[in-house]
């Protein structure tokens, strides 16, 4: 059975997360094959400096996808200048 090493959870407002590096680790531990990523939206003024990217991820176990979105409305200051790349681990997140 897979396990996420605790070096990858943390705990933030009472709430327990797992890093990203976490949820990387486990999907090499169930046979990563790939990770893909698409830009669906680049950021603009018109849509408010949001970008959006789809993952997808095929391990041993199947495929799965996920959303990713970042705006200067929903990252920090220092991360806001870097929205795709902040949507695109998002994206990965939730689909790993």
């Amino acid at each position: 059975m897979s396990q996420i090493p605790k070096e990858f959870i943390v705990e933030k407002q009472g709430r327990t997360f797992v890093l990203y590096a976490g949820l990387l680790n486990l999907a090499h531990q169930q046979g990563l094959r790939r990770i893909t990523t698409e830009i669906l939206q680049y950021p603009t003024s018109e849509n408010g400096y949001t970008t959006i990217v789809r993952a997808e991820v095929e391990t041993e176990r199947g495929v799965f996808t996920g959303i990713g979105d970042a705006n200067p409305e929903n990252t920090g200051k220092m991360i806001a200048p870097h929205s795709i790349r902040m949507s695109e681990t998002r994206a990965k997140a939730r689909a790993l």
